[in-house]
């Protein structure tokens, strides 16, 4: 994607476009461009235009959306110093050796280009932003011979790639069948990709493919990836701020936090005079405020519970999808034994089906592990809460805010539970309906079916609620009922 200069790569053209539109603007408007340059490896980010970057962490900004915090922002006035970065930031990149390239990336690196137009005449700032994403590409330890460390790498790399597939899947369910969970947060990658997926912006995905008949099983993956990508939409305004207006907003939390210290020093002289009940209220102060930590900690427990257990339940469906495929596929290889062509490309479709089936098992597995490990977090947060409640004089008040923020936790599950009971009603009734049209121009007949339920003992009521061949079973993950005080 960089090039060289010479033979110029995607992301040099894209920002020698950026500075010759710049050039050739006609107004006196100020342009203001910063450059900063990121990889994900391992499920960590590192910034590559810093020597010795430590680990970064992404925060949630109200206005900005997702940030790294401490990446590195660097001002720039031409592409060939944007190229001097990135030269920088990828002899910085984590690289290695395989049996099939012979300088793989061990991660995904993103750069990304703010820029600022200030309007002088009508004070107001329009901002923009461009993300070129290098994404390291799929790996299988068969074809490239990896072993430790490198094994370790191309698994993680698999594995974000996975979690950007099913954000994608589930962008594109929304655009069909309305809203769908997304789940963005089961990877560094895809949080950071969120705002380029479904948020203000143009997002475009260059898929690159081998014409290589070894690599068949990779590009029929790959144009599927990017076929699926194609179905998300996204709706673009102008992002435009005012300067009068912020300069205005800053004034006014000034004069706000001048009128809040005025008041805090009016309440402060007037409890000067109490300083020997100011021991105690600052007891309870510090336990309720405990408290409010302990049950922040509990909301976060409950939700990450949520978000396992959606993830589970959206990498069943999937394998679902793959069974029934791997069905056809059985059922096409059957009638075709006699073309050895197609019998090769159907089988080897086969393989690739199943070696995601393998791989999605391998992550449920995971998925069931981590609600196990929250559900023994969560029974042990309750316990501290309920010493909290035995220990402190004022039982009856904890009592009941901690019945309070449970039964309002409770009722986050109970509504995602009955939402996947309704997805899974949903899906049933979808199987019904495609059973009774393949029956129908089969030229069976109502009656027949029904005499022939009769005859394996299956009534009308059963019929409704008949389970399907593939139809995976939902293990819940063990959950014991903690004591509450």
């Amino acid at each position: 994607m960089v090039g060289t200069r010479s033979d110029p790569g995607l992301m040099v053209l894209s920002l020698n476009t950026i500075f010759d539109m710049i050039k050739c603007d006609q107004s006196s408007d100020d342009f203001e461009v910063t450059c900063s340059y990121l990889e994900v490896y391992n499920e960590v980010i590192y910034d590559l235009l810093e020597k010795s970057s430590g680990h970064l962490e992404l925060r949630e900004d109200p206005e900005q959306g997702i940030v790294v915090a401490g990446l590195r922002s660097i001002k720039v006035y031409s592409a060939d110093r944007i190229l001097e970065l990135l030269n920088l930031g990828n002899s910085r990149r984590k690289t290695e050796s395989t049996e099939m390239n012979s300088t793989s990336s061990r991660s995904h690196a993103v750069l990304e280009i703010a820029v600022k137009r200030r309007q002088k005449n009508q004070n107001q700032v329009m901002r923009g932003k461009l993300a070129l994403v290098d994404l390291a590409g799929s790996e299988r330890a068969a074809e490239t011979n990896n072993g430790g460390q490198k094994l370790r790498d191309g698994a993680n790399i698999n594995r974000s790639l996975l979690a950007l597939a099913n954000c994608i899947n589930a962008l594109g369910k929304q655009h069909k069948k309305g809203l769908a969970y997304v789940p963005y947060r089961n990877s560094k990658l895809t949080r950071i990709l969120k705002d380029g997926l479904s948020g203000n912006s143009q997002t475009v995905m260059v898929a690159t493919v081998s014409p290589a008949d070894t690599q068949y099983h990779h590009t029929v993956n790959t144009l599927k990836y990017a076929d699926r990508a194609k179905e998300i939409k996204t709706h673009i305004q102008k992002n435009i701020g005012t300067i009068d207006t912020h300069m205005s907003d800053y004034q006014r939390m000034i004069d706000n936090l001048q009128s809040e210290v005025s008041q805090l020093k009016k309440q402060l002289a007037e409890k000067e005079s109490q300083l020997s009940i100011i021991p105690f209220e600052r007891g309870v102060e510090r336990e309720l405020s405990w408290l409010d930590g302990l049950s922040h900690q509990i909301s976060e427990n409950v939700q990450e519970r949520i978000n396992l257990q959606k993830a589970l339940f959206e990498l069943e469906e999937t394998n679902l999808r793959n069974r029934t495929e791997l069905q056809h596929l059985d059922d096409a290889i059957a009638k075709q034994a006699t073309e050895k062509d197609i019998v090769e490309a159907l089988s080897s479709r086969r393989q690739v089906i199943l070696d995601n089936i393998r791989d999605n098992d391998e992550a449920g597995v995971n998925y069931q592990r981590e609600i196990e490990e929250n559900e023994k977090h969560r029974c042990k947060l309750q316990d501290m809460l309920n010493e909290a409640i035995n220990n402190n004089g004022n039982k009856t008040y904890l009592h009941i805010l901690n019945q309070y923020k449970l039964l309002g936790m409770g009722n986050t599950e109970l509504q995602f539970e009955m939402a996947m009971r309704d997805q899974i009603i949903y899906n049933q009734r979808e199987a019904q309906r495609n059973l009774w049209n393949l029956l129908m121009g089969l030229g069976v007949e109502e009656k027949q079916v029904f005499d022939l339920a009769a005859k394996q003992g299956i009534t009308i009521e059963d019929w409704s609620m008949a389970s399907y061949p593939g139809l995976p079973y939902r293990k819940q993950a063990p959950r014991k009922d903690c004591e509450i005080a």
